[in-house]
């Protein structure tokens, strides 16, 4: 059961409501905070655009707090937390931009970085799926493509081919992803914008990188604070596209491998701890991680370790696709 509150004109009239060329969709879960800078940068940065936020039964009071805020803002409740698959094709689903812009809650736009999307897109219509230059609040650099591609500060450099872009801020068009059916909701937390860039690849979309266009990104702000539960979810991920990509015997060694490398950086980190009595936090702490790791493991790779709900995990295995050759 989710619940949505659409923004209309106005006027109140849907027949004499502006389509708006952009989309956002934004996922928050418990970014009160975070979400609130987001939808400020958009409204006050963006132009013929609406806003969709998509929240994942937040606790922090994030729906009351920006539904009174922000009037003109589109809003779908979702009666759990579904995970950023479930939730952004949510969003997707009502949008009514030509372009849909995927933007987590921990991002913030700069005055200049929709002019510069809109004018890319507009001399450059072949493209179906633009990222762009991801920095932190300092201004540096960070990791934006899924590639060897490396970081260059060149924006002479307007459009860069790549194999895919972090999902933090990514312009699709409409039709692409109505193509791809969105998002696979079987991906929770990680790996998603991976698996969506691969699908539209081999599908024949143009995807390409711009270091022309900036956003912040905060990085982390709904899985910073449950650290281990995190680095499971990032592991359910891996195996999700393993068991969708991959024969069952691949599949199997893969598991196995990890669980072997778990045991030993476990036993490891443990002898490095020991003589500092685990108060050195960097082998202690790799120590924790890892032997948390390998209790998984030995739990099967069980549900509820992640950070999804135990009933909403993946039992089978999904059908086969044209990715594996890719991974």
């Amino acid at each position: 059961m989710l619940t949505s509150t659409p923004v209309m004109s106005r006027n109140n009239d849907p027949a004499t409501e502006t389509r708006p060329r952009f989309s956002f969709v934004i996922v928050s879960y418990n970014t009160l905070r975070l979400t609130r800078a987001a939808v400020v940068s958009i409204s006050k940065y963006a132009f013929s655009h609406e806003i969709i936020l998509v929240d994942n039964h937040s606790t922090d009071g994030t729906v009351a707090a920006l539904r009174e805020e922000f009037v003109d803002l589109k809003i779908i409740e979702l009666e759990e937390n579904r995970g950023i698959s479930v939730a952004s094709n949510a969003g997707a689903r009502i949008a009514l931009g030509d372009w849909i812009i995927w933007m987590n809650s921990d991002v913030e736009i700069f005055a200049d970085t929709m002019p510069v999307v809109d004018d890319l897109l507009r001399r450059h219509p072949e493209l179906d799926v633009l990222g762009g230059q991801l920095v932190n609040p300092d201004g540096s650099l960070q990791t934006s493509v899924l590639s060897n591609y490396h970081l260059v500060r060149d924006e002479q450099r307007e459009l860069v081919e790549v194999s895919g872009v972090v999902g933090a801020f990514t312009v699709v068009r409409r039709e692409t992803w109505e193509k791809l059916s969105g998002m696979d909701e079987g991906l929770f937390f990680y790996g998603e914008d991976l698996d969506f860039c691969y699908r539209a690849i081999a599908s024949g979309a143009t995807l390409r990188w711009s270091p022309r266009f900036r956003v912040i990104h905060h990085r982390s702000g709904s899985s910073k604070k449950v650290n281990l539960r995190s680095i499971v979810e990032n592991l359910e991920s891996t195996h999700y596209m393993w068991r969708k990509n991959l024969s069952e015997e691949e599949y199997r060694a893969n598991i196995r491998r990890d669980g072997y490398r778990f045991f030993f950086r476990t036993i490891w980190y443990f002898s490095l701890s020991v003589p500092t009595l685990f108060l050195l936090s960097a082998f202690s702490g790799r120590f924790r991680k890892y032997f948390y790791l390998f209790r998984w493991h030995l739990h099967g790779c069980a549900p509820g370790w992640g950070l999804r709900p135990v009933k909403k995990m993946e039992t089978s295995r999904p059908e086969q696709t044209s990715v594996v050759s890719r991974l």
